[in-house]
């Protein structure tokens, strides 16, 4: 197995806890030190890319307010590259609700 970075062993350990709407990332205390100024969203997406790779982590998304559904695997390294998708302000633009989840908390029957 790959050797992982501080920030995707991070993220992975958030996405233990439950579905991890994209933009709560950057509010993590074990996160947020890892970032550096202006590459938050770069340095957030290109982990999840590789996690994503790895098949450590599975993307779901829906609206806020309705339980998330299974992104389909040839759609999910678009999204998490997309980096409107990284604010809360993206469902004021009519996009759904991207998460993340770590596939040892849960994962979509294939």
């Amino acid at each position: 197995m790959k050797n992982l970075t501080l920030l995707q062993e991070a993220l992975l350990e958030l996405g233990l806890e439950d579905w991890i709407p994209l933009p709560e990332v950057f509010g993590d205390p074990e996160v947020r030190p890892l970032l550096r100024e202006n590459l938050e969203v770069n340095a957030v997406s290109r982990a999840l890319v590789g996690l994503l790779t790895l098949g450590r982590i599975q993307l779901w998304m829906g609206k806020w307010s309705e339980q998330p559904r299974p992104v389909p695997p040839d759609a999910a390294e678009a999204l998490l590259l997309d980096e409107r998708r990284y604010s809360f302000d993206a469902e004021d633009e009519g996009l759904e609700r991207v998460y993340f989840v770590n596939v040892e908390n849960f994962r979509a029957s294939d």
